[in-house]
């Protein structure tokens, strides 16, 4: 089962929806139809609450995903490229290719969201003013109140000054400004952000003690978030500083083995994966690279078929994607690692294999370089 579904583009940004994404959608509809919709404009039918529940929920993530584009505009004008939105559990997150460069860029993107919010809560407001005004149905203003409030909600909660929330962003440009030195920035804004994370997961075992279970678990989630959240950001950043100036021909491995494209899975499994104890080859035909075949791959094909599967067959086919230059950045590398989901890539230049770099090769150099920073 795939985690994200595509279901759209917008500013040519591809838009996915987290399967997390459906399990909060269902738990909004039910507490609205069921708690806050029947509390606060009581008499009505229970179709009506939950008609309402489902139209609140959809503008709800609708207002989320303007959240997230307001981010990408600003970053897509700032010439940094998105590689996409993703709406799940907690609201939504833009996919970057790369940071901003510099305090003044990270202060626009991150306070770009906040103000969209507050847009939508204070547009929302005004549609429940004129819809009462006009007598229009108890249902559809209490519908526009709710909007108007959550976006309200949702505008302050990422002011907070929390790293990586939207506030927490802001106070990492205005401490890397101070600074001229973003990882100690990052590392004072991720602080901050696992303290409010400390809080939220206090006052949910607070509201979890009084009897709230529900609003005692959620606070408890949304902290343990944030708080795993900080941490990466900060590693993530930490990373980029221990691997600056690192480039791909640095760390590879040079004596490549490669493997013929003709030659049978259960032949490759005993010749080379046991006996050499590496989990991906490059494939060859020909003495021309065709592609890359890893452990993963030979699993996939079932047990008994190994002996009539070659390699050819069941390989990644060569591709950009598995390819990396040996003067590419060791960071860069590792990005494209993650994305292609090999954890491997053939360094390859003027169309002949030099090396091979893995995922597990650029973290030992991040350990022990952070060993060495301590």
């Amino acid at each position: 089962m795939r985690k994200s579904i595509h279901i759209g583009t917008v500013l040519g940004i591809p838009i996915r929806v987290n399967y997390t994404w459906l399990i909060i959608f269902g738990l909004v509809v039910w507490t609205l139809a069921n708690g806050y919709f029947p509390f606060v404009v009581p008499g009505m039918s229970e179709k009506t609450y939950w008609t309402m529940a489902v139209i609140s929920a959809v503008l709800l993530f609708g207002s989320l995903l303007l959240h997230e584009l307001s981010h990408s505009a600003v970053a897509l004008k700032n010439k940094l490229p998105i590689r996409g939105i993703t709406l799940f559990i907690f609201g939504g997150v833009a996919q970057m290719e790369k940071e901003p460069q510099d305090p003044g860029t990270e202060f626009r993107m991150a306070a770009a969201g906040p103000a969209c919010s507050l847009v939508l809560s204070a547009a929302f407001f005004g549609s429940a003013i004129l819809l009462s005004y006009a007598g229009a149905h108890p249902a559809v203003i209490a519908v526009a109140r709710y909007l108007y409030i959550i976006n309200l909600i949702v505008a302050v909660f990422n002011l907070v000054p929390g790293f990586p929330l939207d506030g927490g962003r802001v106070l990492r440009a205005a401490l890397w400004s101070h600074y001229n030195d973003l990882k100690k920035a990052t590392r004072v804004a991720s602080r901050f952000g696992k303290g409010f994370a400390y809080l939220l997961m206090a006052l949910g075992l607070f509201n979890l003690f009084g009897g709230a279970l529900i609003s005692g678990i959620w606070f408890i989630l949304i902290g343990f978030f944030l708080f795993e959240a900080a941490e990466s950001s900060y590693q993530q950043v930490a990373m980029k500083s221990a691997l600056s100036g690192i480039r791909v021909q640095d760390i590879m491995t040079k004596s490549v083995i490669t493997i013929d494209a003709k030659a049978t899975l259960d032949r490759l499994v005993d010749d080379y994966f046991f006996k050499f104890r590496f989990t991906s080859f490059p494939v060859i035909r020909d003495d021309m690279l065709m592609g890359l075949l890893t452990l993963h791959n030979v699993k996939e094909v079932p047990k008994e078929k190994w002996g009539e599967t070659s390699a050819e067959q069941a390989m990644v086919p060569l591709s950009s994607a598995i390819l990396v230059h040996p003067h590419a950045e060791a960071m860069t590398a590792l990005s494209k690692m993650v994305r292609n989901g090999t954890g491997r890539l053939i360094v390859v230049e003027d169309h002949k294999v030099l090396g091979i770099l893995s995922q597990r090769d650029v973290m030992r150099l991040f350990e022990v370089r952070s060993d060495l920073e301590h």
